[in-house]
């Protein structure tokens, strides 16, 4: 029988515990012995939600719910929930990857209505329609993670759209256990799927690294270069398949 073609190799995945688990499935179907380093963990802004709870008890006022990331969405199905419960109007809804579209749709009732082709912040504006000129209805709701970039606000608002946008989580940094480092060390690859991981993995271990670096995608990329990583292969498409495809090309 033909080996996987991550066999033998040890992988560390960065990713928040409550995300890692899609990635690290699809790695070890592959073959591979995956190390999982949790370098970051999803926390509530630092107005505790306040902010975002005030625009989203008002949800009925927006045309459409632009939602980035599974994690946002995590802070928003409750009140979907409670919308479909009562009958509130539900606005529009556009979301970035099929993570997100999950998450969303796992409420009954609730169906997205953009999702982005190409899973992007410039895909997903790419995607979004432009506001038809003289409708009154052009309130857009964005939930991001803070410190997200203004891709996708300037691009609505190019597109004619009044957006207002909210904080729905933020990301804090986690020490990996001494204990572990030893394993890390002798890693053939360590997987970044944000930015805010490679910081926290420069931050803690330095920038030298017997193994590959190995990012989701171009932001990603950015990020870990101008931190002084050397990025040995970017996943062409930004799902735990496409991170899975880009180390069996990088390892043939």
């Amino acid at each position: 029988m033909a080996s996987l073609p991550l066999s033998g190799r040890q992988i560390v995945v960065t990713r928040a515990l409550e995300q890692a688990g899609p990635i690290v499935e699809v790695l070890s179907a592959a073959g591979a012995n995956v190390i999982s380093l949790p370098l970051i963990e999803i926390i509530e802004p630092p107005d505790g939600g306040a902010a975002r709870d005030a625009e989203l008890a008002n949800i009925g006022s927006y045309e459409w719910l632009v939602v980035s990331s599974p994690n946002g969405a995590r802070r928003v199905v409750a009140v979907l929930q409670e919308a479909v419960k009562n009958a509130t109007r539900i606005p529009h809804i556009a979301v970035l990857g099929n993570g997100t579209r999950e998450v969303v749709e796992g409420v009954a009732g609730i169906k997205v209505d953009v999702q982005a082709e190409v899973p992007s912040g410039v895909g997903l504006v790419q995607s979004f329609p432009m506001h038809a000129n003289g409708s009154p209805e052009k309130r857009v709701l964005l939930v991001q993670g803070e410190g997200a970039d203004l891709t996708v606000v300037s691009g609505l608002i190019e597109k004619g759209w009044d957006v207002t946008r909210v904080n729905a989580y933020r990301t804090a940094h986690c020490v990996p256990p001494s204990e572990i480092r030893a394993e890390i060390e002798q890693g053939d690859a360590v997987v970044f799927a944000s930015g805010s991981a490679a910081r926290s993995w420069v931050s803690a271990l330095g920038t030298e690294f017997r193994g590959k670096v190995v990012v989701i995608g171009p932001v990603t990329q950015k990020v870990a270069a101008s931190l002084g990583l050397e990025v040995h292969a970017v996943a062409e498409v930004p799902t735990p398949e496409g991170i899975c495809a880009a180390l069996v090309v990088l390892f043939a």
